[in-house]
């Protein structure tokens, strides 16, 4: 699958973002290492209880897991209120990122179709793991 593709994907997610608080969509499509596509949004609680809200990164992880998945490759992310800005994953998700996926790729996209690519490693040099 090619990085627009998947980030297409990723914009389809993004539609069926639960962000009513905020109003800062985001979605990520995971790519699994068997070339499965896992969609995740973001999902914010209407209680307003903050520690129950979920970044679409971590959705999609959670999604891929359940489904039996443990293998990645790479995330397109995007995200905005309006137009799509590059949006890549807040500090949390790079760490549950690190604990699945210490290698994967992430892919962004703004609103002109900029494409940027990271390694995890760029966004978190010094992420926890087991070493420490």
């Amino acid at each position: 699958m090619t990085d627009k593709q998947l980030l297409e994907q990723a914009k389809k997610a993004r539609q069926n973002a639960a962000s009513e608080i905020s109003g800062f969509k985001v979605g990520a499509a995971l790519l699994t290492k068997s070339d499965e596509v896992i969609l995740g949004c973001n999902i914010e609680d209407p209680s307003g209880i903050g520690i129950t809200n979920i970044c679409a990164e971590r959705c999609a992880i959670v999604k891929a897991v359940s489904e039996g998945y443990r293998e990645f490759v790479k995330i397109a992310v995007v995200g905005g209120k309006d137009d799509l800005i590059f949006c890549p994953p807040c500090g949390a998700c790079r760490q549950y990122l690190n604990s699945w996926a210490p290698s994967i790729k992430i892919i962004l996209q703004d609103n002109d179709e900029k494409i940027k690519e990271y390694d995890l490693s760029e966004l978190l040099p010094y992420s926890f793991n087991e070493s420490f």
